[in-house]
């Protein structure tokens, strides 16, 4: 996959075929239309084309509202790279750029500049000044410059439309089956491994502490997880929250490593949520506290084995 950082694009590509969005997540809306541009792209002997922004356009239309991205873009490019897509284009959203336009920005910047063939969208795309631009005006401009124009409809699950504001709400209420159902996959984040108290090696759990600048985590808790280390993937299970046990005034990020003894520290690694097993508690003594986290280990033993009897 190609990635270009900008919109000053010397390369001509052949037949080039454009889905355009924020993505963040890539949840299965946004896998469906980028099937449909891959698909239509191989067709028509074409290059897959998706445009995303960064920072995210609230960040500049609304900095007063905080928004948490699933997937921020060092990991948004990774999903995009494996979804397939030829061409990656990121661009930065600026003062400058959010005042372009709809008219300006399908004319000079799509059809001039890019040289633009076909063009899918998902149903509440907005773009352009304002978001004045929706989807029937680019129904107008497909008719008007003859490029091929299509718009894809939402995913429903549960009857819920699947999309990445809904997502976030599920992500910060911890309740990560639906997350898993809703991104087509498991919530990641990922952060680097440092010291802690020490604390789980003492009880006979030894955890790993990840250290994290993502912004959106889960709801304190304990999950069953998994952790990503080069590439291979290990079943584990995650404390989230203050260790009320312990009075702890800093938020951790606290996972035990099912049957494994390698030295972490210093190691980038990914932290995937697969269930929200319980809230933290405050314990009142050690022995409770690990005869808890026994409990909690074999519950992640029984997700990763089925047939294993708690």
């Amino acid at each position: 996959m190609k990635i270009f950082e900008s919109l000053d694009i010397l390369e001509k590509f052949a037949n080039p075929l454009l889905t355009i969005g924020n993505y963040d997540g890539l949840h299965l809306g946004h896998q469906r239309i980028i099937e449909k541009v891959r698909d239509r792209a191989v067709s028509i002997s074409g290059t897959s084309i998706l445009m995303t922004f960064e920072p995210h356009p609230l960040r500049v239309l609304k900095p007063d509202k905080c928004i948490g991205l699933i997937t921020p873009i060092h990991l948004k490019r990774r999903l995009i790279e494996e979804s397939g897509i030829d061409v990656l284009i990121i661009v930065p959203f600026t003062e400058e750029f959010r005042l372009i336009t709809p008219e300006v920005f399908v004319e000079d910047i799509l059809i001039k500049r890019l040289g633009m063939k076909s063009l899918i969208v998902g149903y509440d795309f907005r773009f352009g000044k304002d978001g004045m631009g929706d989807v029937d005006m680019l129904k107008h401009f497909s008719e008007l410059y003859g490029f091929y124009f299509e718009v894809v409809d939402a995913i429903t699950i549960d009857g819920k439309k699947v999309g990445s504001n809904r997502i976030r709400k599920m992500i910060q209420e911890g309740e990560m089956e639906r997350v898993k159902r809703f991104l087509g996959r498991s919530h990641m984040i990922e952060g680097k491994v440092i010291k802690g108290h020490g604390r789980g090696k003492d009880i006979g759990f030894p955890t790993i502490n990840i250290e994290t600048d993502f912004e959106l985590i889960p709801k304190n808790g304990v999950y069953v997880t998994e952790v990503e280390i080069d590439g291979k993937r290990f079943p584990s299970v995650t404390n989230m929250g203050y260790n009320p046990t312990f009075n702890d005034r800093d938020l951790s990020i606290e996972t035990y490593i099912l049957n494994f003894s390698e030295n972490l520290y210093g190691r980038e690694i990914t932290l995937c949520f697969h269930e929200r097993i319980r809230d933290e508690i405050k314990f009142e003594n050690i022995g409770e506290l690990k005869k808890r986290i026994g409990m909690d280990v074999e519950v992640a033993r029984a997700f990763f084995n089925p047939g294993t009897k708690l």
